[in-house]
């Protein structure tokens, strides 16, 4: 009776010492498997491309818009907390704020309208091919419910559009919708040679110019913006000095610089 007992014992052990290494190696198959996935997951995560900094996170982000900067630039708090400025891509409203060209025809008019229409409000942010612009923005189309803000812009002659490869996912239908506003002469149409394929035609008068140029020498040594990176320095900053001579816009105060779309340095 023992010894059939240990014979059945010994069969038992035979038979599963046989089929453990065929689990084994099933479990290992799954191991390489998982591994892949994770590989390939590193591969697609941000490697460092300047361009685009949150590639995993800038795909359709919903937002709140704290305030209106300009026609075409916003600044939103996202639903993880951060707060960043948004420019609108694929279009060019009029300025209001420029160091340079001061207030354009139907500038103030984009604003106001964008302010009306998205201040406070909650929005979803598309993102094309290129992310982020050379300042840091959220370069997106901005969706309020099944509109799209951008177009609806043009649609009233208060943007044009404004093409830069590789951002040009709606460049045909917002083409189409500005023929439509042109024809009408609405807006920034209504001017002649206004509107223009690589910005807005103005011409300001000498006695501007001057007045212009005497309040910013009063400024000169005070507060100093980089017309590059549209960053501030106060004279006690790190990077006051490097800022390039052919780049500089003086402020007198930082509420100036701000008012004209500039932040501040970190250091």
């Amino acid at each position: 009776m023992k010894a059939c007992l240990a014979m059945i014992a010994l069969l038992i052990s035979v038979v599963f010492a046989g089929c453990a290494p065929a689990e084994e190696q099933s479990g290992n198959r799954q191991d390489v498997e998982n591994t892949g996935v994770e590989e390939t997951q590193q591969e697609q995560a941000w490697t460092g491309d300047e361009k685009s900094p949150y590639n995993q996170d800038l795909k359709g982000l919903k937002a709140e818009v704290l305030s209106v900067i300009d026609g075409d630039t916003l600044k939103v708090r996202l639903e993880n907390g951060r707060e960043e400025r948004v420019r609108l891509t694929l279009i060019d409203t009029p300025e209001t704020k420029h160091p340079k060209v001061g207030v354009q025809p139907f500038g103030k008019e984009a604003s106001k309208f964008t302010t009306a229409q998205l201040n406070g409000k909650n929005i979803l942010l598309e993102m094309d091919v290129q992310e982020r612009d050379r300042y840091g923005r959220i370069l997106a189309y901005v969706w309020t419910g099944d509109q799209l803000f951008n177009e609806i812009l043009i649609e009233r002659g208060l943007a044009r559009v404004a093409e830069y490869p590789p951002n040009i996912k709606y460049v045909d239908r917002f083409r189409s919708i500005q023929k439509k506003a042109q024809a009408a002469e609405i807006g920034i149409w209504s001017l002649e040679n206004y509107a223009q394929e690589d910005g807005y035609n103005t011409t300001e008068t000498s006695d501007r110019k001057d007045s212009e140029s005497a309040e910013k020498a009063a400024c000169k040594g005070k507060i100093k913006g980089n017309e590059n990176s549209y960053i501030y320095h106060l004279p006690d900053g790190d990077y006051y000095d490097t800022v390039h001579a052919n780049n500089i816009i003086w402020f007198c105060t930082e509420e100036e610089a701000k008012a004209a779309g500039f932040r501040a340095s970190t250091r």
